[in-house]
């Protein structure tokens, strides 16, 4: 009740003008809604640009005919004509035709129209066809296209995850359709867990975003999925060497006065399929050699299958359902039998083994939006969600011994599982009733259970049954956040936006309070000035190792009533530039200042308590504080035969805690030029490109070695044994080598079996440039004089990718 009121107040607070024109501009070949399409008064200053549902509201409209323009790089432009009468709202919907033509003559572009109304920095949005133009591994990939924008970090080649200006992954907002997803990776970051072909766009806030999002300190990254083919039935795949995809789309009858659409796409690897394929035929042929080897000899593979449904009441009411369900799973058995085992001075009959390994870790989530246009400048949206993280690790051991006619059977399992479990429920809405000033406001509650644990259960003949949980955590966090955000546009030349949002977190028992500030200054239509402060608080965390180099899961946990909440403060300046032919020329600097972060103890969990162990206090950290600063440059491209950008990122990320004192975490990348672009050779041959020069990233050196003697008592009788150590030096105070990366690929388009279809043909890493993963260190010894002699510590690099070459096809139908 308290919102409402306050709502209303908001809204009484601004006049109400009854003179409007509203409506959708949607794709004339499915029906797609089109966001960030520019629509305006032709002659006149007044415009806007359309939102991501593809819905625009031009308010207080002059009397008379006018001429509404819509238009859009790609789309062919598209005038009509309305006579305006007195009182009068106007609802019309644009069809936008596809344009191939380059150069076509328009007013202004729905690029310049953003340019001049968007007033958030670090902000990039990417299309479907951004998203294709980079070459990739196996398939395109929307984490690997943004790792190729200036600001965005990455740890390795088989991790997709992005480090954002200081940030770590886990401080990133990743949302489909606004809905939270906790873990958006699969094969241990190698590729994302979004589907290309079903996305539409990515909205990408690399820092200063607004009011609207929280609970996160680094980046904002929203996945839009396809609503779906509003006038027919279609689809698309694609094969490439290890997975397929196939999407589906198309309308939905009309029934009870109903019309909508429908989406459904879905990915599957089949690498293990015909790699086990192949296995269980030599193991049938070569069943002596084989009889004791697992049955499968390739047991992983991940699937992802995504679905949305819209559902249109009437013209001011849709209802969105939408689902996600992704998992990577493990599931390898291994049997090994000894006929002959020799016990107590005899021959056994049998003893044999059994070992089940099941891992399974991914993402499901459900939602349902309802849509309420309320009036033509006043919109509401309420979603329900629920999104599920979860990874369960089963191992089972079996030993069944047959002495005589004694049987001796063992049993070891263990189980680890984290369960995040996260019930949303928010309810938003947008003001713009008045020429000057674009309100928006939102009450959102957030349910999150944390449930992370390990049990043992140890069972032999003869012996009493263990049970063990030597871990055992569960919280259940509430997050309430409340925003109100006013974009004023002062003058034409001068915006303001400014917002605040508050948030109750329960373990606290406090509420905290984020300010965010955006000054915009439009020197002409052509150049923009911006400056932006903002303050993002995140009760969150994870407890991975900070100097993992594969990060297959993250372990999730909210923030105990002891640790204060973390939080980041961004200061960020820049300048854009769009010249008269649509190339956006950008400079940002920006400063983050860090603070309360957690940074997990590291070493070894386990500690040994008699016969059994008990794990230590898995979520011990150290009290961690930090900052970044950095320049970056972006120049794109996203008209004519040649497509792209090319960015560059003077970065500098700092990190102390009380062990290390101030370090350079290992992400930290100094220097970084990415070069990305599609040439397009002819109408059906396009030729792209991918080159990555960057800094090395940091990393602890060994520095020496100390060889020592421990006694032991082996069968009564005292030994010594040589011993050696290895003596690190400061945290992370070397780099590794210049990191170099060279992509192309190839695609043709041509028609087979009556389908459109497309060929590709990538190789990652044309060069075959080495570039180190990581270093490790081992002695070195030589036979020297009938006596193996140490010559000391020998130092070995472990590569990333090789030169890699996959091929594909995309189809269409």
């Amino acid at each position: 009740m308290k919102f409402q009121k306050v709502l209303l107040l908001l809204i009484l607070t601004f006049p109400l003008f009854s003179k409007s024109i509203n409506g959708f501009v949607r794709d004339d070949s499915n029906g797609e809604p089109l966001a960030y399409v520019n629509v305006f008064i032709k002659y006149l200053d007044i415009g806007t640009t359309t939102n991501q549902d593809g819905y625009f509201v031009i308010p207080n409209i002059p009397d008379g005919e006018i001429i509404i323009v819509a238009s859009i790089i790609g789309y062919r432009l598209t005038e009509q004509v309305i006579s305006i009468g007195i009182n009068k709202n106007y609802r019309i919907e644009f069809r936008l035709p596809i344009s191939s033509i380059e150069g076509e003559e328009i007013t202004v572009s729905g690029i310049r129209q953003s340019f001049i109304n968007w007033a958030e920095p670090s902000r990039i949005t990417l299309d479907f066809r951004d998203i294709k133009v980079a070459p990739a591994f196996v398939e395109a990939d929307v984490f690997r296209t943004l790792q190729n924008l200036p600001g965005v970090q990455t740890l390795n080649d088989f991790s997709s995850a992005l480090y954002v200006r200081g940030s770590t992954p886990d401080q990133n907002l990743i949302m489909l359709d606004g809905i939270t997803v906790y873990n958006p990776f699969h094969l241990g970051g190698v590729f994302s867990t979004f589907n290309t072909d079903a996305i539409k766009y990515a909205d990408f806030h690399a820092g200063g975003f607004s009011a609207k999002y929280g609970g996160r300190m680094g980046s904002i990254l929203n996945i839009v999925n396809r609503e779906g083919n509003t006038e027919k039935v279609t689809g698309s795949g694609n094969i490439s060497l290890i997975s397929s995809k196939l999407l589906l789309e198309g309308p939905i009858p009309e029934m009870l006065g109903l019309k909508g659409s429908w989406m459904l796409a879905g990915r599957r690897t089949y690498f293990d399929i015909f790699a086990n394929m192949v296995w269980r035929a030599y193991k049938s042929n070569n069943e002596s050699d084989t009889q004791d080897t697992p049955n499968d000899i390739f047991p992983y593979y991940f699937y992802d299958i995504e679905a949305k449904v819209n559902l249109d009441i009437n013209a001011n009411n849709r209802i969105i359902l939408s689902r996600f369900y992704g998992d990577d799973i493990i599931d390898w058995e291994y049997k090994y039998s000894n006929q002959y085992n020799y016990v107590n001075g005899e021959y056994a009959e049998v003893t044999s083994y059994e070992n089940i390994f099941d891992w399974k870790w991914g993402n499901h989530s459900n939602s349902i939006t309802w849509r309420y246009i309320a009036k033509p400048d006043l919109i509401f949206k309420t979603i329900f969600a629920q999104s599920r993280f979860k990874f369960w690790i089963d191992i089972d051991e079996y030993t069944y011994h047959s002495i005589g006619d004694e049987n001796l059977n063992s049993e070891f399992k263990i189980d680890v599982f984290d369960i995040v479990d996260d019930k949303t429920s928010e309810i938003n809405f947008i003001f713009q009733g008045n020429k000057s000033h674009k309100i928006s406001g939102g009450l959102q509650h957030k349910n999150v259970k944390f449930d992370l644990g390990m049990k043992f259960h140890i069972e032999e003949s003869g012996v009493d049954t263990i049970d063990l949980k030597p871990l055992d955590m569960n919280s259940k966090t509430t997050e309430t956040a409340l925003y109100f955000e006013d974009k004023w546009k002062v003058n034409p030349l001068f915006t303001i936006q400014y917002g605040l949002r508050s948030m109750y977190y329960n373990l606290h028992n406090k509420t905290y309070f984020d300010p965010r500030l955006t000054f915009k200054y439009n020197f002409s239509s052509y150049t923009a000035f911006k400056l932006n402060f903002g303050r993002y608080h995140q009760f969150l965390t994870i407890a991975n190792p900070q100097d993992e180099n594969f990060r297959f899961i993250d372990i999730w946990m909210g923030l105990r009533e002891d640790l204060p909440a973390s939080f980041a403060e961004h200061t960020i300046i820049g300048i854009d530039y769009l010249s008269q032919d649509d190339v956006l020329f950008r400079a940002e600097a920006y400063y983050k200042h860090f603070e309360n972060l957690v940074t997990l103890k590291q070493g070894n969990p386990f500690v040994d308590e008699g016969d059994l162990f008990k794990l230590e206090v898995f979520n011990e950290f150290w009290n961690t504080d930090a900052f970044a600063f950095g320049l970056e440059l972006l120049v794109k491209k996203t008209t004519g035969k040649v497509k792209g950008w090319v960015g560059y990122t003077f970065a500098k990320t700092m990190k102390r805690t009380d062990l290390w004192g101030w370090y350079s975490p290992k992400f930290d990348r100094t220097h970084t030029i990415n070069i990305v672009s599609d040439w397009e050779l002819s109408t059906k041959t396009h030729f792209s490109t991918t080159i990555n020069l960057s800094s090395g990233n940091p990393y602890t050196p060994i520095i020496g070695q100390v060889i020592y003697w421990d006694e032991s008592n082996w069968n009564g009788e005292d030994d010594w044994y040589e011993n050696d150590e290895f003596l690190v030096g400061e945290k992370n105070s070397k780099r590794y080598p210049i990191y170099f990366r060279w992509d192309i690929g190839f695609t043709r388009n041509s028609t087979l079996f009556g389908l459109d279809v497309e060929y590709y043909l990538q190789i990652i890493n044309v060069t075959n440039h080495m570039n180190p993963l990581m270093y490790y260190h081992d002695n070195k010894y030589e036979y020297v004089n009938g006596e193996w002699t140490n010559l000391g510590i020998a130092r070995y690099s472990v590569p990333m990718f090789p030169i890699l070459p996959t091929f594909g096809i995309r189809f269409e139908f």
